[in-house]
């Protein structure tokens, strides 16, 4: 059974790291399902694709990962959350 993990971050390099970091990973098998780089992107996808964890970077222009962890926990079907970040 593979994992269904959405990349949330603003930063194109930061994405595509991690989508080759996560292709790594084998047991369990991530899939990639999405990224976005933003907070109403990422809520659009997790709604649409149902995905089982979010690679979420903390600063985003905009809504920020923590205010969109926050608004994740409110969905009924909420996916797990991992924090992702170049910042101290």
């Amino acid at each position: 059974m593979a994992l269904k993990v959405l990349i949330v971050d603003d930063e194109a390099l930061a994405r595509s790291r991690l989508r080759t970091l996560l292709g790594e990973c084998t047991e369990p098998r991530a899939d990639v399902v999405g990224e976005a780089s933003n907070a109403v992107q990422a809520m659009e996808q997790i709604q649409r694709t149902g995905c089982d964890l979010v690679m979420l970077d903390i600063h985003m222009p905009g809504q920020d990962g923590l205010c969109l962890a926050h608004a994740i926990q409110a969905l009924p079907q909420r996916p797990a959350v991992v924090f992702v970040t170049a910042h101290a």
